[in-house]
């Protein structure tokens, strides 16, 4: 994966002058602008936020361990909260199938116990009242205080191509609860009145330590992203294509102009380590954490006794 301009040979060499002709080549840098032209908004964002970032004060330039595998916060400027919508991701079926699963969960057994565990270190020292549980739509606030179930949403290598996969891949949705808390001189009780829902996910190109792959994200070229069949078929056609004017002993500008645009209609197979060899080269590119913003339901009235 490059980002320089390189000189094509187009002439054949019984010309008296060789002819050379520059080709763009595709680089990562130029998959946002290919998504826009997918109408891939969200995913061109993400990419485009990671591009302008800065590499981590790690050894390997890369988010550190506890942030990739969600046990910590990334501080600023390594998060974003603004780009990811529960409006956009509700559009996918994959989303709601996890949802209606955890518009269950919010209130098993496990998930009653990891609100216990928040709660009452909290609010069980304070003086007898009502206090309100609320936060305001803000899902990192909700990350730091807990949430009460979570459940992920998984892409496998064979799975379909969408703008969902393309922009977080493999995510996590959590749900918790917000309402008040009534503090009493004998217990302390939670009255829940809504619920919220939130994604969470680390968006980074590092892959597994020792792997000796790196993971596959797809074919792409100026136009945007084709499945692995119809690229290397493109890719053929194209090069046969090439090569019928490369025969031509009469090259002319137009026969130029062509070569040049089918040169640059290649797709090309982008991998992790493309990322991390221009981050390398660079300087630039600072792996994030993405949060949503906070989609809220109300439910009927529920008390806990923690």
């Amino acid at each position: 994966m490059t980002e320089i301009v390189a000189a094509s040979n187009l002439s054949p060499a019984s010309q008296q002058a060789e002819k050379t002709l520059a080709i763009r080549l595709f680089g990562v840098t130029d998959i946002p602008a290919a998504m826009r032209k997918m109408n891939w908004n969200v995913a061109a964002d993400l990419m485009q936020y990671w591009f302008d970032g800065k590499p981590w004060s790690t050894i390997d330039d890369a988010m550190t361990n506890e942030v990739k595998g969600h046990t910590a916060l990334a501080l600023e400027p390594y998060f974003n909260s603004a780009i990811v919508k529960m409006s956009w991701l509700v559009g996918f079926e994959r989303v709601n199938e996890v949802l209606n699963i955890l518009r269950v969960a919010w209130r098993n057994g496990p998930a009653q116990e990891q609100i216990r565990k928040k709660i009452l270190p909290q609010f069980n020292a304070r003086t007898p009242g009502v206090y309100p549980l609320r936060f305001n739509g803000d899902a990192r606030s909700v990350e730091i205080f807990g949430y009460c179930n979570s459940r992920s949403v998984n892409f496998g290598l064979t799975d379909e191509i969408n703008e969902l996969r393309a922009a977080l891949a493999d995510f996590n949705i959590r749900v918790f609860p917000e309402g008040e808390v009534v503090v009493t001189e004998d217990n302390v009780r939670l009255l829940v009145s809504r619920i919220g829902f939130y994604v969470e996910d680390a968006y980074d190109f590092n892959d597994a330590p020792n792997s000796f792959f790196s993971q596959p994200l797809g074919f792409w070229n100026f136009d945007g992203i084709a499945g692995p069949i119809a690229a290397n078929a493109s890719n053929v056609a194209l090069g046969q294509a090439q090569s019928a004017i490369a025969r031509n002993s009469f090259i002319s500008a137009a026969s130029d102009r062509m070569y040049q645009e089918i040169d640059e209609a290649r797709y090309f197979y982008i991998k992790n380590s493309h990322f991390v060899a221009y981050r390398r080269k660079t300087r630039k590119g600072g792996d994030f954490q993405v949060f949503s913003d906070v989609l809220y339901e109300d439910v009927p009235l529920v008390v806990m006794k923690l």
